[in-house]
């Protein structure tokens, strides 16, 4: 059973939350809170596998909760649930070890996927933020062929996904992109084996384009660094002769 905390401000979303996870035989609320403090103690005194975590809350916001809670509880993942769009809030949310952010009007099917992703360490991003996020990832470094094997992948993924919703065992994409035949042979793994092999394969390759990205930043900062130098004794050096 996969415990869940709820964190929202607002009694009405704690509600539409907690009824989707409890919807889920394999998932338990153990508790809700309304802002970061309390989800603290909480997460102290119930050690959820998953917390739902909004953004903006009183007394304490959410993604400095976020932050504590990776550090301090590192069985404990969070997703952030929120209605935000901006770009920083989702890197900030990421920075801080969020494994995920998800809008809150997030299909249901989708935000139980997400907590059961999320419980076994691979990264989740909703809709309209994984593009945002890959396009934003491409412009900071030259590592396009990267992305593309992420896109491909996350395409795969989400064709089995749409598989596993549907109860369906269609044909689907091995990770070279080639068709893989019916489940209904014997010896052929199944759609939700793949689709679990596919995130395994996508959480890698984040991590991957984030180390790429960390390498390109610190290679600009010395680059920066180096210009600096050279003004410097540049101006010594006139200084010198004049």
């Amino acid at each position: 059973m996969i415990r869940v905390l709820i964190v929202d401000d607002q009694k009405s979303v704690q509600e539409i939350l907690k009824n989707y996870v409890e919807n889920d035989p394999g998932l338990e609320v153990v508790a809700c809170a309304g802002n970061g403090k309390k989800a603290i103690e909480l997460v102290e005194v119930y050690q959820p596998h998953v917390v739902l975590m909004d953004i903006e809350m009183p007394v304490m916001d959410g993604l400095p909760a976020t932050q504590i809670i990776t550090e301090k509880f590192i069985n404990t993942k969070v997703l952030i649930i929120t209605v935000h769009n901006d770009d920083s809030y989702l890197n900030s949310a990421l920075q801080v070890g969020a494994k995920g952010y998800l809008k809150k009007n997030t299909p249901e099917k989708e935000l139980i996927n997400a907590i059961y992703s999320a419980h076994k360490g691979y990264f989740q991003l909703g809709p309209g933020f994984l593009e945002r996020y890959l396009y934003n990832t491409a412009l900071s470094h030259s590592n396009s062929q990267e992305i593309e094997k992420l896109k491909n992948v996350m395409f795969q993924q989400s064709m089995l996904l749409d598989d596993l919703n549907n109860g369906g065992s269609k044909t689907s994409f091995n990770g070279t992109g080639a068709s893989l035949q019916n489940d209904n042979i014997t010896g052929t793994p199944t759609l939700e084996d793949r689709y679990n092999a596919l995130e395994k394969h996508v959480y890698y390759m984040s991590s991957r384009i984030e180390r790429l990205k960390k390498q390109v930043n610190l290679n600009q900062q010395l680059f920066a660094l180096a210009i600096i130098c050279n003004v410097f004794f540049g101006v010594l050096l006139v200084i010198y002769i004049i």
